[in-house]
């Protein structure tokens, strides 16, 4: 009934691992991450997409595929698609986690070109109430790891000073407002007694970049591609392959438009976004019946999972 747990959570790794795996192969071509690192990462801001999918990105890798073995590094070819630099970290005493796509990326700042460790998530939901968990924590453990399996595959013994700098990057596709955005958060300096400034690049060395996605126009180029691929439901592949080709400049390869064309599907158009529609429906009049009955915001929040935001624009636009 509620806004934060949609009824379609079939898609993206509930109860679908085809149509997950599907979004990760699409995720990982070369000319996708590009766009998504342009528009996330403040690195490649200024760099082409073109160069950043050709000189910039690197690494042979397999998505979600390849465990993580210290010691070993990842090749240094470039495929169309990313394939994965390596998808496990773990020990026996942490246990395991499964990165969805990773890979390094050189940066072209200053002419000197420093390596980044890009990881890119996709998720259903950022629902607490259906994940059972806060899914900022979740990316927070997620770019700790990124850092601690480091050790003995990036550098060796205690050489820290080889620490390279990481970025995991959440593709959410819901948005806790009714717009889409895009959140960075990063580790900041502040002085508390006198004053001494530390370079920036020996601390600034965890990013976490959640991206939230909603329907509706955006001027942004990485949030309208990433609306085509996951939110215009109503779609066929061939006419996604058609707007990314033209729109995006992506090139969409044979096995990139046969990704598409299994989340197409897989039940994820016209049905779920009816089923997501009827659901809103029911909660606006839920949030009426609660308001004329005399409840505050506070008490329908807790009913229905709603932010305050989007309760008083239900509420202001009945009243008009």
């Amino acid at each position: 009934m509620t806004q934060s747990q949609p009824p379609a959570e079939e898609l993206l790794g509930f109860n679908n691992p085809q149509y997950d795996l599907a979004a990760k192969n699409v995720l990982s071509e070369r000319s996708v991450a590009a766009y998504i690192l342009k528009g996330t990462v403040p690195e490649f801001k200024n760099v082409s997409i073109k160069d950043i999918a050709e000189k910039c990105i690197e690494g042979d890798i397999q998505v979600s595929k390849v465990p993580v073995n210290p010691g070993k590094t990842n090749a240094a070819k470039r495929p169309k698609k990313i394939k994965g630099l390596r998808n496990e970290a773990g020990d026996v005493t942490e246990g395991w986690i499964t990165f969805d796509i990773i890979f390094h990326a050189l940066t072209p700042d200053s002419g000197e070109r420093i390596r980044l460790i890009i990881n890119i998530e996709a998720q259903k939901t950022f629902s607490e109430s259906t994940l059972k968990y806060i899914l900022t924590k979740r990316a927070v453990f997620y770019a700790s790891r990124l850092i601690s399996s480091q050790k003995e595959t990036e550098f060796s013994g205690s050489d820290y000073s080889e620490v390279k700098k990481v970025y995991t990057i959440w593709i959410c596709m819901e948005s806790p407002t009714d717009r889409s955005v895009i959140n960075h958060y990063r580790l900041m300096e502040r002085h508390l007694v006198g004053k001494y400034k530390e370079p920036q690049e020996n601390y600034d060395l965890i990013n976490i970049v959640m991206v939230y996605l909603a329907p509706g126009p955006v001027r942004n180029k990485t949030l309208a591609m990433l609306q085509v691929i996951f939110q215009e439901t109503d779609k066929t592949a061939e006419e996604k392959s058609e707007i990314l080709r033209k729109k995006f400049d992506i090139e969409v390869t044979a096995e990139m438009e046969e990704e598409l064309r299994t989340m197409c599907n897989l039940s994820e158009g016209i049905y779920e976004r009816g089923m997501a529609q009827g659901a809103e429906a029911k909660t606006i009049e839920v949030i009426m019946n609660l308001w004329n009955k005399g409840m505050d915001v506070e008490f329908i929040k807790d009913v229905t999972k709603w932010t305050e935001e989007k309760i008083m624009k239900v509420i202001k636009k009945d009243k008009n």
